[in-house]
């Protein structure tokens, strides 16, 4: 077991590994910043929790060591806890540590890829659901009015306030009622103050649009970031873990004994993960997953609040497979005409980012040009 998650793999890298990981983090608790941003360091600070820690520290595992992950974690729980206090430690500790130790049991008992993504998305599904309902208990049973009222809170302090407040106003995205409208700043010694009257009403406005919009986020967030969550802890660490040790056992050894393909060969668990490049759902699954997505559409748009959660899950679940798939169909194309690979993660990224990534995994899906899928074969003709 120890040879699969080594202390440190190079001395080099898990300087590096935990540097990267560290110094983000370090640098939100620096004295002033508090004082600067306000509440915005602890913002970022959980949006790097939930979208990169799991996935930095698995793959800080694979490519520099246990001791790297630790150093990070360490990092990381330190500087959330100094920003919001014992409840942030908690929300962290709930969702990071289950996604790790399963990571950490998968690798250590070499258990095949085919199982382990699944199981690997099942503990991102239960741990962000702990949390989430944890962070409801926080708030009394109303997560979304307790972060309405923050965000209105924090307005009504910040000395730059009231800018943003009309900067919301003058960009529409909230609104102010006909009878304050034609009395909205004042002007004041150095510059300009919104009134009192409509400085309430934009803050009753920031409190209905922050619950609206987390109403119908938080639900699309927690089973996207399962799914992809879910597949990039296992992905990230197994490939770019592999690259790093076949670089270090050549610049170690020369060229050593080779595998049946002409490959060197490296004693690394890659959980007989195939190639990414080659990822595919099987013609019956993407039938069902290409529905998924249809009735989701549909169904969100339904007025019934029930339908319309439903349909959202359907969709965001739907739609994070499809984009997985869209990334693999790119890859594909890129290795096919030699692509460096910093391109190969560049760009995945970038299409995600207008996602592209879920028509292109559509296309791939119906069209088959990767020529993954056999067609499916005639019916003998008994007569």
């Amino acid at each position: 077991m120890n040879d699969r998650l080594p202390l440190v793999r190079s001395v080099k890298s898990c300087i590096v590994g935990t540097l990267l990981i560290t110094l983000p983090f370090l640098f939100f608790i620096l004295p002033g910043q508090r004082e600067l941003l306000g509440p915005l360091p602890a913002l970022y600070a959980a949006l790097l929790i939930l979208f990169l820690l799991p996935t930095a520290l698995c793959l800080a595992t694979m490519v520099c060591g246990t001791l790297a992950a630790a150093l990070g974690l360490a990092a990381a729980l330190a500087s959330i806890t100094v920003l919001t206090g014992t409840g942030g430690l908690a929300l962290t500790a709930v969702y990071v540590l289950p996604v790790l130790a399963a990571f950490y049991i998968i690798i250590a008992y070499q258990i095949p890829f085919r199982k382990s993504c699944p199981v690997m998305i099942g503990v991102h599904v239960a741990a962000l659901a702990a949390v989430y309902a944890l962070a409801q208990r926080m708030a009394g049973g109303d997560l979304y009015t307790a972060a309405g009222n923050a965000v209105a809170d924090f307005l009504e302090s910040w000395e730059m306030g009231d800018m943003m407040l009309y900067q919301l106003y003058s960009t529409g995205l909230i609104g102010l009622k006909n009878d304050v409208t034609d009395n909205v700043l004042l002007q004041v010694l150095g510059g300009y103050k919104l009134s009192a009257a409509a400085k309430a009403d934009m803050l009753l406005s920031v409190r209905s649009m922050v619950r609206e919009l987390l109403e119908s986020l938080v639900p699309n967030e927690l089973v996207s970031q399962s799914i992809l969550g879910g597949v990039a802890c296992l992905l990230l660490p197994l490939r770019f873990g592999f690259l790093a040790e076949e670089r270090r056992a050549f610049l170690r050894e020369g060229p050593g004994e080779l595998t049946e393909d002409g490959k060197q060969k490296i004693n690394f668990p890659t959980l007989d993960m195939p190639p990414f490049s080659l990822w595919h759902l099987p013609r019956g699954i993407g039938w069902q997953v290409g529905v998924a997505l249809a009735a989701g559409y549909m169904l969100r748009m339904t007025k019934t609040p029930a339908l319309s959660i439903a349909g959202s899950l359907l969709f965001a679940a739907a739609s994070s497979i499809f984009m997985i798939q869209g990334a693999a169909a790119i890859n594909f194309l890129q290795k096919s005409r030699g692509t460096r690979r910093f391109w190969r993660v560049v760009v995945p990224i970038l299409l995600m980012m207008i996602r592209a990534l879920v028509i292109i995994g559509i296309f791939d899906q119906i069209s088959n040009f990767r020529g993954l899928r056999k067609p499916p074969e005639p019916k003998e003709d008994f007569e």
